[in-house]
């Protein structure tokens, strides 16, 4: 008489082994030796399209013995229970295409569920979600490279020098800056910094950059300059889905060189920091940032400049990659401002060394 318990125990396997050959995922099972117990029609079938020696690979053979150092580390370290889980991706280019494989080792328990027997290991085929991915990297490089191209050149003549240096914590960045000589005696400088960094951030403020011209050197005055950008902020980039909560924080100055004038507008950033002999100025106002509100009430704010002033815009990558606070950061920016001739070359330094959380920016302003 059959034993209805084994029949049913055998049931079960033979349950298990049809769903273990059926998956498109490539599956083995070993001991804690890395021999292999079980092997699905997918892990076979690979190996026999792809020129491998099934004796390597197949039942009775040694996984071990045909893995890296590394990979076997790992699984070992799945096997004494160190870890419940280990992913690693690898290539495993065939003779005609280029593949790449995810292998996923989880421990096998014996029927109590107490002690690990041996491992499952499933090699998933990650090759579309790869290429898509160098692509990815692909396009994101080119943008990179498009807006590094658009970096403005400095100006540096008799009476002024303008510069500016950004990093990106990502690939693209979200901070931007730009200048223009709007008559023989003004300049309008401006540094915005995109809510957020990474890829949306880069885009949007490639989307800014291209108004930037037009908008500058035909509104002038602050806070035209202003309620433009926030216009145009408003009317293209929150639009979209899912664009309605951005905004960017900035800083606009016209410089007027007859009257040694900044008339300014800070939109919700960090002040800019002004050096004139021992007198020091910090370029603040309350205005909300741009994008923030549809119909802003905004105020500029004027301070007279000499022929040996320094004014150095930043954003806050600045000092939260020093861990500084506001108030921290302007302390330590004026003090470096005392200290040092060249705001523009000692601070590109500094930023070259920093540990960078978020992109940065700065611009320097020196008058001659």
């Amino acid at each position: 008489m059959v034993d209805p318990r084994n029949a049913a125990e055998q049931c079960l396997e033979s349950i298990t082994d049809n769903i273990i050959q059926s998956m498109a995922h490539h599956i083995a099972v070993i001991d804690l030796k890395g021999k292999i117990l079980i092997v699905n029609s997918a892990w076979s079938d690979y190996t026999r399209l792809n020129g491998g020696d099934p004796e390597e690979t197949g039942v009775g053979s040694n996984y071990f013995s045909v893995s890296d150092r590394e990979t076997v580390r790992q699984i070992s370290m799945v096997l004494d229970g160190t870890v419940d889980r280990v992913v690693i991706e690898y290539p495993c280019h065939a003779p005609r295409e280029k593949r790449w494989f995810a292998m996923n080792v989880t421990p096998l328990m014996d029927g109590n569920k107490k002690n690990i027997i041996g491992a499952v290991i499933t090699h998933m085929d990650v090759t579309d979600r790869k290429l898509l991915e160098i692509r990815q990297q692909k396009d994101l490089e080119m943008a990179r490279t498009i807006q590094k191209r658009v970096v403005m050149d400095p100006i540096e003549q008799n009476e002024i020098t303008i510069k500016g240096f950004y990093l990106a914590s990502d690939q693209l960045s979200g901070d931007l800056y730009a200048w223009y000589k709007i008559n023989d005696h003004q300049y309008g400088v401006i540094l915005l910094d995109i809510m957020g960094h990474g890829v949306t951030a880069g885009m949007i403020s490639m989307a800014i950059r291209s108004m930037l011209e037009g908008i500058i050197t035909e509104e002038i005055e602050p806070e035209k300059v202003y309620l433009k950008l926030n216009e145009q902020f408003h009317k293209f980039l929150k639009s979209g889905k899912g664009y309605k909560n951005f905004f960017c924080t900035g800083i606009y100055m016209l410089i007027d060189m007859n009257e040694k004038v900044i008339s300014y507008i800070n939109a919700g950033h960090p002040g800019g920091i002004g050096l004139s002999g021992k007198e020091s100025f910090i370029l603040r106002s309350a205005n909300p940032p741009i994008g923030l509100s549809k119909d802003p009430n905004v105020t500029a704010d004027r301070v007279q400049v000499s022929e040996n002033t320094r004014v150095l815009l930043y954003t806050d990558g600045l000092t939260d990659s020093m861990g500084l606070r506001i108030n921290e950061g302007e302390t330590y920016i004026l003090q470096e401002m005392r200290l040092n001739e060249d705001v523009h070359e000692h601070f590109e330094k500094i930023v070259s060394n920093l540990n960078r959380k978020d992109d940065i920016a700065i611009v320097s302003i020196s008058f001659d």
